[in-house]
């Protein structure tokens, strides 16, 4: 796994949001991008394919950053994602690794 981004929590935005944007989106919707500013509940943001978006924020909303990580900071015990392609002998050749905090693992 040379040369592998390791990047924590890649989710950004979550359910608790709702969307003002040239047009409505669907509650619930994920955004992956730089927070530019925070007006009152109104988030300023750059998605990552370039567009401008403000997000009016509830009260209960979750936000959650990315930051890089290298192998040393996966533990026994940690919780982890991968997206990987398939390789010739049958193995996986992860292109990223995602390690989530604790509160983000899902039911045991």
């Amino acid at each position: 796994m040379k040369a592998i981004a390791f990047r924590l929590a890649v989710a950004a935005l979550a359910a608790a949001a709702s969307w003002q944007v040239s047009a409505q989106q669907p509650q619930g919707e994920r955004v992956r991008g730089t927070i530019d500013k925070l007006d009152g509940s109104v988030l300023a943001v750059k998605t990552t394919d370039g567009n401008a978006m403000r997000i009016r924020l509830t009260d209960d909303v979750r936000v959650v950053g990315v930051v890089k990580a290298s192998m040393a900071d996966i533990k026994p015990g940690s919780f982890i994602g991968s997206a990987a392609i398939p390789q010739q002998d049958g193995s996986q050749k992860a292109l990223e690794v995602h390690i989530f905090p604790k509160a983000m693992r899902g039911s045991e």
